[in-house]
């Protein structure tokens, strides 16, 4: 056979799909897997190729500069237990509207998921983004090698739980002084003040109306 008779193998779609993750050159629908079943091929073939996975997942509401921190040295800690690695893929799980729901309550998120996923896809150490449909959900369904947790998060499961689904655990303090709750709080605080000093300039003007009205 010469040289002019080779032919490149065919790649099937997630191939090509992880072929443009690895070379950086992704679009947001192919770094974007909301379906699990095609999340686990996708995984499977990049780990075929050679390369590590890291994994964490949460909410993401209200982004602050802590939560891109929080990635990105997830990432840096995952190429520090794979040193010779070609590459790492970072997979961010983010907890759907209802999800977050149960667990932070009726008022949250204050984003939706659709805008949060986005937001997440504009961060640079983010290669994957999945949605967390059920609590724990993720990590039994993404194999990886690294998991990124946060000593904030209070809701885990046991840690030897988490251990036995990958090699390594990194557990990151948070990497910004504020934090999402902080910022709700502040917001609702913000509005009770504003909503309490326009009762009051009301109510005022409504004593003031009436000691007009008296001394006519």
């Amino acid at each position: 056979m010469t040289g002019s008779d080779y032919k490149l193998p065919c790649l099937d779609s997630v191939q090509q799909r992880a072929l443009r993750i690895v070379k950086g050159t992704a679009t947001f629908k192919d770094r974007f897997v909301p379906e699990h079943e095609t999340l686990v091929k996708l995984i499977s073939t990049l780990r075929s190729m050679g390369c590590v996975i890291g994994f964490t997942t949460g909410v993401w509401d209200l982004f602050h500069l802590g939560h891109p921190e929080y990635i990105q040295r997830g990432k840096d800690e995952t190429v520090k237990c794979y040193p010779d690695a070609d590459h790492v893929i970072m997979v961010v799980g983010v907890d759907t509207d209802e999800m977050t729901r149960l667990r932070k309550g009726p008022g949250r998120p204050i984003v939706p998921q659709d805008e949060r996923v986005r937001v997440l896809s504009h961060v640079r150490a983010v290669d994957l983004i999945t949605l967390q449909y059920e609590p724990d959900q993720l990590f039994k369904v993404v194999e990886h090698d690294v998991r990124v947790v946060s000593t904030s998060t209070k809701d885990l499961p046991m840690l030897d739980l988490i251990q036995s689904r990958c090699a390594h655990v990194v557990n990151l303090p948070p990497q910004a002084e504020t934090s999402t709750t902080a910022r709700v709080r502040q917001l609702m605080l913000e509005g009770r003040t504003g909503m309490f000093k326009s009762v009051k300039e009301k109510f005022l003007e409504m004593l003031n109306e009436m000691e007009r009205n008296l001394e006519n």
